[in-house]
């Protein structure tokens, strides 16, 4: 009984360790976006602003011109992900088809790629995308990552365990393919839909690698990017360049806050989407 009860001690204190490691320096970044320009320059950790300032937020939006940047990410993932949500729907609708020639080795090739690090693919996406004239427009990071094996998987999971009485019933009743994928498999598979969706829409939301790839004119930044711009101009080469700690992290906390909104509401999905919709063949 002791044993058991200095192990669950232990957890929860390891879990308080756990939580602290991450909650704290995320207060500290808060603290400092709320601090004034000098108060925000002094070392160490920030637990509470000794001098309150909306300065910061000011500078961001202001100076570095942060809209921009955050519009261009918002188109960037609504439609990247619409475009990833459709093609992944589509192509596991088309693996659960008993008339596809060799489904199960397409399957399993496709299941294959996730061994393939998604780095390597970088350079012949450049090429391609120069080729295409695509390079220096928000088309590139949209196409970029449009299907992924994981998700064409799990939708095509989600798919097979929908009751074959309903879909034969309803293919007796005339409904054609694409009306079968319309009105039983999308809806029924919508926990499914909306686990790929919310972890679409957060990898796209971080998206750096692609811009700073793909993208050179400066109007077409997106967030990360100019998030980044903004921390090395905490290193300045003059006056002028400077930009204070309580900026960019006010930078960071505009770009958290979408997340931290969205994330409520998405959660009951990822969690029925991870526990019912493992990826299996």
């Amino acid at each position: 009984m002791l044993r058991s009860k200095g192990i669950r001690i232990a957890a929860y204190l390891v879990l308080f360790l756990m939580a602290a490691s991450m909650l704290v320096p995320l207060w500290s970044v808060v603290m400092t976006s709320l601090s004034s320009r000098y108060a925000s320059l002094q070392p160490g950790i920030l637990l509470w602003p000794s001098q309150f300032s909306l300065d910061g937020y000011a500078t961001m939006f202001y100076r570095v011109k942060l809209l921009n940047p955050f519009a261009n990410t918002m188109l960037v993932t609504v439609v990247g992900t619409a475009i990833h949500v459709l093609l992944s729907c589509l192509a596991g609708y088309a693996l659960t088809q008993d008339d596809l020639p060799f489904r199960r080795t397409i399957a399993v090739i496709i299941l294959a790629t996730l061994t393939i690090p998604s780095q390597v693919i970088l350079v012949p996406l450049f090429v391609i995308f120069r080729q295409l004239h695509l390079l220096n427009t928000l088309y590139s990071l949209m196409i970029s990552g449009a299907v992924s094996a994981f998700s064409i998987l799990l939708m095509k999971t989600y798919f097979e365990q929908i009751p074959r009485s309903i879909v034969d019933s309803a293919r007796m009743d005339g409904a054609g393919v694409f009306a079968l994928l319309r009105d039983f498999y999308l809806p029924l598979a919508l926990p499914g839909i909306m686990t790929v969706a919310a972890f679409e829409i957060v990898a796209r939301y971080n998206m750096f690698t692609e811009p700073l790839l793909f993208i050179n004119d400066p109007a077409l930044n997106t967030l990360q990017i100019a998030l980044r711009a903004v921390v090395l101009k905490e290193n300045p080469t003059s006056n002028s360049d400077f930009v204070a700690p309580n900026a960019s992290m006010a930078g960071i906390v505009v770009a958290l806050v979408p997340l931290l909104l969205f994330y409520p509401f998405i959660q009951r999905f990822l969690v029925r989407g991870l526990t019912i919709g493992g990826v299996k063949e």
